[in-house]
């Protein structure tokens, strides 16, 4: 009912507000720590479901949420990147010189690399020193 509808917008809302604050606070190393990779989502997933389907769902539900939202980060090969040179070449009234949308690729693709890699970085760390465990 109307209750299940305000929890689910109270916990997107926390979800989101949190996906987009860890990448603003990147360079703090505690909040580096947070971020994991394929491997740590992984295996948080394989531990929810030994809590119930209900709760591996919601972790499964609060993993996509994230996803789409770093997907519209404003920076290629993302899909904001696309979004926003596109908005760029709208308000311009011409299109983006190739080698401009060129660089603005090279950079994204290392920006993603960076994310993927202190991600990797971070599950490997927490794998090695008594794995990820949920709360």
């Amino acid at each position: 009912g109307p209750q299940a509808v305000s929890t689910a917008a109270d916990n997107m809302w926390r979800v989101t507000s949190g996906t987009i604050g860890v990448f603003g606070r990147i360079f703090q190393a505690q909040e580096r720590k947070k971020i994991h990779g394929i491997v740590g989502i992984s295996t948080v997933t394989q531990q929810a479901f030994q809590f119930g389907a209900r709760e591996a769902l919601f972790l499964v539900a609060l993993f996509s949420l994230s996803l789409a939202i770093i997907n519209l980060f404003p920076f290629l090969p993302l899909d904001g990147g696309h979004i926003f040179w596109s908005l760029v070449e709208k308000v311009r009234g011409k299109r983006v010189p190739f080698s401009v949308m060129e660089r603005a690729s090279a950079v994204g693709f290392l920006l993603v690399m960076i994310l993927f890699a202190i991600g990797l970085t971070n599950d490997i760390h927490s794998l090695s020193n008594g794995g990820l465990n949920l709360r």
